[in-house]
């Protein structure tokens, strides 16, 4: 089979890294608005070149292995980005300690309303119906995201993210990674890029995985920052709410690959797989990027503290776990309708649109109140849920 394409485009997306990575060594400053372009190309360069290696890895490794460290990998300049609010927010304080929650919540319901619904669709057209069926391997990530999600609530009462909370999240993830290990999953048809990495000899295809982690990482490490701090500089020329900005442009910037993926797993009519890459990804935010922001901003003031929220930020967590509910809802029975999909892309379009206090407060009340009738409805799927996770303990 001819890789030409492939080739093309591992070499394309590695050198949309060098104009960053080059002025970064020469210490060149750009104005806020260029340096914010190239840093964040280079976020996304990053982003493709993980996706790939950690696809490609599973190869190599133990499928246990895999799901716990591989997946981990993979949302990586996520966790960079976010990460490094929360340690700007532990040494500087100030707004830095709103970015952070920013940045997290923003992922996540950019996660579910534009990921979510867009393979939804995505799907629809490809295999030309009005509702898409999951399969039953989904379950474990159903269950623990709706337990993150009730949790998730407590936290706008608390007007904190303490170091309880985040040993209470990572644990759920740690759970939840170590039940993963032990379900059975689908096999992993390599295409793209990853699939030209696997014709490599083992040698060579091994150390292309290990450089390519290497070289991403090294670009992220180099990017983050200044991605970050241009991200803010070019909000505040334009007049743009920097709060807004790092809640959207950031986690697009580093979540675009994942998008793609699942989108390329539609065309190839493989729906449950992309939904539960993403899925899977939202079990992954929505409890450990949790945990790991508290804990981060602890560990940068030098004190066990938890990372404050005030009215703005308790008002974006509760409408980030009213999402949460309501998109849990719609797949207890592993089933997702356009309604549901085209309901999830509007809600979210309104409050990105309007994003007032009162169109918060009423966004995350409709999500409640369409939510609570559907978990009333489907409350034997969440019983099946529990089964399938009680099966895997035992």
């Amino acid at each position: 089979m001819d890789f030409r394409k492939e080739k093309l485009q591992l070499l394309f997306i590695s050198f949309l890294s060098l104009p960053w990575l080059i002025s970064f060594i020469l210490n060149y400053h750009h104005p806020p608005l260029i340096q914010t372009f190239l840093s964040g190309m280079a976020v996304v360069s990053a982003s493709f070149l993980i996706s790939w290696a950690a696809e490609t890895a599973e190869k190599d490794v133990p499928r246990s292995f895999s799901l716990a460290v591989v997946a981990l990998l993979a949302v990586l300049p996520e966790y960079a980005v976010d990460g490094y609010f929360a340690w700007m927010a532990g040494r500087v304080g100030g707004d830095y300690v709103h970015y952070a929650t920013a940045n997290m919540t923003g992922a996540n319901r950019l996660l579910v309303g534009i990921g979510w619904s867009l393979i939804a669709f995505l799907a629809f057209k490809a295999m030309k119906t009005r509702e898409v069926e999951l399969d039953e391997g989904i379950r474990l990530e159903i269950f623990f995201l709706l337990l993150a999600t009730l949790y998730a609530f407590t936290l706008p009462l608390k007007g904190s993210i303490s170091p309880f909370d985040a040993i209470v999240f990572v644990s759920l993830f740690a759970f939840y990674v170590f039940l993963a290990t032990k379900a059975e999953r689908e096999e992993v048809e390599m295409y793209g890029v990853p699939a030209y990495l696997c014709t490599l000899k083992t040698e060579k295809r091994r150390s292309a995985v290990v450089l390519l982690f290497l070289f991403a990482g090294s670009v992220i490490l180099m990017s983050v920052e200044a991605f970050a701090e241009g991200l803010l500089e070019t909000s505040k020329i334009f007049g743009i709410d920097e709060f807004l900005a790092v809640q959207w442009i950031a986690p697009l910037a580093s979540e675009s690959p994942e998008l793609i993926v699942a989108s390329y797993f539609v065309k190839r009519l493989r729906v449950t797989a992309s939904m539960n890459a993403l899925i899977s990804s939202k079990v992954n935010q929505w409890t450990l990027l949790i945990g790991t922001i508290a804990v981060i901003y602890s560990i940068s003031a030098f004190k066990l503290q938890s990372l404050p929220l005030d009215e703005r930020q308790s008002e974006e967590v509760l409408l980030t776990a009213a999402q949460s509910l309501f998109a849990v809802a719609i797949l207890l029975d592993l089933k997702i309708s356009w309604k549901e999909a085209l309901a999830l892309f509007i809600l979210f379009t309104v409050q990105l649109i309007f994003p007032g206090v009162e169109v918060r407060y009423i966004i995350s009340a409709v999500y409640i109140i369409l939510a609570l009738p559907i978990l009333i409805r489907k409350r034997q799927e969440v019983v099946k849920s529990f089964r399938t996770v009680r099966g895997l303990i035992s």
